[in-house]
């Protein structure tokens, strides 16, 4: 359950994002759905650390304070998340920047571009900039929810 609301998180995080970012975020280019793809699966990979991290600090929590503990777990899941994000985005967006298709073999053989043009690379780090400061703002700043969900998710039953 907290790998799957760790998937929505980075999806809805991914949507809204892409709402203000171009005109019409729901056209289905195959870009977009990787996007989609690689923001869902690092916060689940952020959630289930951040999970990981509230089950062993349970136990001290009294020490820590809830409010404290809390806010760590939100702030490890963003810390996770955001490079995890801007990382996996960054090599989608290369490989679509190289002209990458599966329409025919000359499309899928522009994938080695990416190997003989750097400046492919740089032209998708600027988005991944884009991407890791603004997954890591968001996520900072809604740490407090994101640490009381995996909180709530990871309590015994």
């Amino acid at each position: 359950m907290l790998l799957l609301a760790g998937a929505l998180w980075g999806f809805a995080l991914a949507v809204v994002s892409s709402a203000l970012a171009f005109g019409d975020p729901f056209s289905l280019s195959p870009f977009l759905v990787s996007a989609y793809l690689c923001a869902a699966l690092s916060s689940a990979a952020g959630a289930w650390v951040a999970g990981d991290l509230a089950r062993r600090t349970r136990r001290r929590e009294t020490r820590l304070g809830r409010f404290f503990a809390t806010l760590l777990v939100g702030i490890v899941q963003a810390l996770v998340a955001a490079p995890l994000a801007a990382l996996s985005i960054w090599g989608a967006l290369t490989i679509n920047i190289s002209g990458f298709s599966v329409e025919n073999l000359e499309e899928v053989s522009k994938v080695l571009d990416i190997f003989r043009d750097p400046l492919l690379f740089a032209q998708g780090l600027v988005a991944a900039e884009a991407i890791l400061a603004y997954s890591l703002l968001v996520g900072l700043l809604l740490s407090p929810v994101v640490g009381a969900t995996v909180n709530r998710l990871t309590r015994p039953r």
